[in-house]
């Protein structure tokens, strides 16, 4: 099963800069949206005073604002949602949009998967802590940036709290400062780290510190 980020596009009587022309309108569309999910097997989760109401039908998710219905979808999941809402009178859904992929992985999965680019993200982090002079250093976030291209959406992790790619990268990081192709420097803006020269590679440095990036 394929599960997205999809947009459900929503038009009712809902303004971005103005909101709810009476609150009975409000009213309606709230109702007929909770019946309309409810009656499908979704199961609701009331919104509050500036929160929408959120439907859930396993590791499916929308929240319904009143001009996008957003979520986690399974790709076959789409039809049977638009016919859902096609008869819907308080709003009517003109189109959706498919964007980043979640995957049903488990934490295992992703160290097994990560293990696998290990040779692609270490050049991946060479390349970007390179300098052209030995007393030039990296000190924006390179663990994380590194992290964020490999990474993956989750469907146990939707919120992205508990990516491991951050702690797979940063430990890949520590391990090649040991090994002596980073180096590191405390620098006025932080820590610092650059790509090891060849000379160094060839004649480490003894005791190099070992630093957090």
């Amino acid at each position: 099963m394929e599960y997205r980020k999809v947009y459900f596009r929503i038009r009712s009587r809902y303004q971005f800069d103005s909101g709810w022309p009476a609150e009975t309108d409000a009213a309606k569309f709230h109702e007929e949206s909770r019946s309309l999910f409810q009656s499908a097997g979704w199961d609701l989760q009331p919104g509050g005073d500036s929160t929408s109401d959120t439907v859930t039908k396993g590791w499916q998710e929308l929240y319904l604002h009143p001009m996008n219905f957003s979520g986690i979808i399974e790709m076959d999941e789409i039809p049977a949602i638009q016919e859902l809402l096609k008869d819907a009178k308080s709003f009517c859904c003109y189109g959706f949009d498919c964007y980043e992929r979640y995957w049903d992985i488990t934490d295992e999965e992703y160290l097994a998967q990560l293990e696998t680019k290990r040779e692609e993200i270490t050049h991946e982090i060479l390349e970007r802590c390179r300098t052209k002079r030995k007393n030039l250093y990296i000190t924006g976030p390179v663990a994380l940036n590194v992290a964020q291209k490999f990474s993956v959406h989750r469907l146990c992790d939707k919120e992205g709290k508990h990516n491991l790619a951050n702690r797979f990268v940063g430990e890949l990081m520590e391990q090649l400062v040991q090994d002596g192709l980073l180096v590191t420097r405390k620098t006025r803006n932080g820590p610092g780290v650059r790509t090891a020269t060849d000379a160094e590679i060839s004649s480490p440095l003894p005791g190099q510190q070992q630093m957090t990036l």
